[in-house]
């Protein structure tokens, strides 16, 4: 008899308080499925965290899962919560991947002059109107695209994105940063 619900908590497919949303109902959802979220974040990452921020993140795709579950559509709650907690997780990945590369970026354009240590108050006056004078003499060099190019591009944006903000190819993004890397290169072998 496939809607007993007996055979519906046995199944894990479909918690029968499910239906009522209620907080100690979402409550218990969350505490039952804590270990799903442990499985779905094991291959997973964070550079700038640790094992609780994914869990934390996890737990959110879990929260979002109770939240939105239709039983209606679907019939098995635990796969559909997997989902949730998966893209969850890898959009906390993806966003501390693009934290990285955006400090990447600003290391490898912004600050090559100085190697000094950026704990001293002095170094990083020099070290901000270093940036602000490469980017000045950078302007001088470069073509109003690739430097319409260079300003997304420390911004944090991918070439994708980038190309798509200025109605361009991928192709031509992807070059016009192939020459201001050869461009600043040369500006600072000069420099030195």
């Amino acid at each position: 008899m496939p809607d007993d619900p007996d055979d519906r908590i046995a199944n894990r497919k479909e918690p029968l308080f499910l239906e009522k949303k209620s907080v100690p109902s979402e409550e218990a959802l969350v505490r039952e499925y804590a270990r799903l979220v442990r499985r779905c974040i094991r291959p997973y990452f964070l550079r700038g965290g640790d094992f609780d921020d994914l869990y934390q993140e996890g737990l959110i795709g879990l929260l979002a899962a109770v939240r939105s579950f239709d039983s209606a559509r679907s019939d098995n709650f635990e796969a559909y919560a997997a989902l949730c907690i998966k893209r969850r997780v890898i959009d906390a990945v993806r966003r501390d991947d693009a934290r990285a590369r955006r400090q990447a970026r600003e290391e490898f354009v912004l600050r090559p002059a100085l190697r000094e240590e950026a704990g001293d108050p002095e170094v990083s006056i020099l070290a901000s109107e270093t940036a602000k004078e490469i980017k000045k003499d950078l302007s001088g060099l470069l073509s109003p695209f690739e430097a319409s190019v260079l300003d997304r591009y420390l911004d944090g944006y991918t070439s994708s994105e980038i190309a798509g903000m200025l109605h361009r190819s991928v192709k031509s993004v992807d070059n016009a940063i192939g020459r201001i890397r050869r461009k600043l290169s040369i500006y600072l072998s000069g420099r030195r």
